[in-house]
């Protein structure tokens, strides 16, 4: 390889690091802890992030593993649909002032023991995340078709945009913390940036404004209460059908 090969190649080298080290973490292949006990060993509770729940041992638990500052406004969605519908819910919520998204770890290797133990307790769960987009968009996936079903029809009754999930976020592997519960099955919701943005006053998700919800927000909230409450009544006859799955 002569010298301006090897000048030419560097060059390729450098500026793609330069490109991939402004790139989303949560959305590139690899994150960069692969379990909760890596994460521990380089993180510190409290300081750079933390884990509020609530368990109220209901059917259904609402969870946000990428909360806080690692994909602002899955948090608000979850406590305000769990303290409205007196629901359990888990949140693991990165508080850095920056760099939150270091903190990801992907729904199948999550495997904090409070999050698990709360999933696995649960009948299902309905798993709240964040995505990239431009677009106000719900990418709806999970095992769990009833109440699936059920969440797409009160969102698009309410003029929100769904659609399937593709498949790297489909939320359909076995061992995703949304589907382990007691039916195999949960919900999960992928909210686009531009959506979740329109949760907060402003446009502004910051950590600051985060209190300050719009109308919006307020109706996707409803959306979710009207299909969780009418999936709970699907659940009451769960007991008189040995079959029932939730598929």
């Amino acid at each position: 390889m002569n010298i301006i090969n090897k000048w030419c190649t560097a060059l390729f080298i450098s500026v793609s690091l330069f490109f991939l080290s402004f790139s989303p973490l949560s959305y590139v292949s690899e994150d960069y802890y692969v379990s909760y006990e890596h994460l521990m060993k380089h993180e510190v509770i409290n300081e750079d992030y933390v884990i509020n729940y609530k368990q109220r041992h209901s059917d259904i638990t609402a969870i946000a593993i990428h909360g806080g500052g690692i994909e602002p406004g899955s948090s608000e969605v979850v406590k305000g649909l769990a303290n409205q519908m007196d629901y359990s819910y888990y949140l693991f919520e990165g508080i850095k002032t920056t760099n939150n998204q270091i903190l990801h770890l992907n729904s199948v290797n999550f495997d904090e023991p409070i999050g698990r133990r709360m999933a696995q307790n649960s009948v299902t769960v309905l798993s709240i995340h964040g995505y990239s987009g431009e677009e106000p968009i719900i990418y709806i996936g999970g095992r769990n078709q009833v109440y699936k079903e059920m969440v797409r029809f009160s969102l698009q009754n309410r003029g929100f945009r769904v659609e399937d999930a593709p498949p790297h976020i489909a939320g359909m592997h076995e061992k995703n913390i949304v589907n382990d519960n007691q039916l195999k099955a949960g919900v999960q919701l992928e909210l686009t940036a531009e959506l979740r943005k329109s949760f907060f006053k402003n446009h502004d998700w910051s950590q600051k404004n985060r209190g300050n919800t719009t109308d919006i927000y307020d109706k996707f909230i409803d959306a979710l209460k009207e299909a969780s409450s009418f999936y709970e009544s699907v659940l009451l006859f769960k007991n008189d059908d040995s079959d029932f799955n939730g598929s």
